[in-house]
């Protein structure tokens, strides 16, 4: 019982970690994508800020799966 319970958390686990590094770096590139294609130093010099790029990385996520937000394209335009 106690190997597949160790055995269902590694699976879980791993699962979580793959799905974290492909999504944040997507995020990221999608991030940098979007800056360079608007044009914007600022949204660029953001996602390579050390922490920043993190939240960078969410927002890219967030604008690949749904779209920029408006307020984000106003922001930078």
């Amino acid at each position: 019982m106690e190997a597949i319970k160790g055995a269902i958390a590694g699976l879980f686990g791993s699962a979580i970690g793959i799905g974290g590094l492909l999504c944040g770096t997507l995020g990221w590139a999608y991030w940098m994508w979007m800056a360079i294609k608007l044009g914007s130093f600022m949204m660029f010099f953001f996602g390579i800020l050390g922490p920043f790029a993190l939240i960078a990385g969410l927002m890219g996520l967030w604008s690949f799966i749904f779209g920029a937000p408006l307020w984000l394209l106003h922001m930078v335009s």
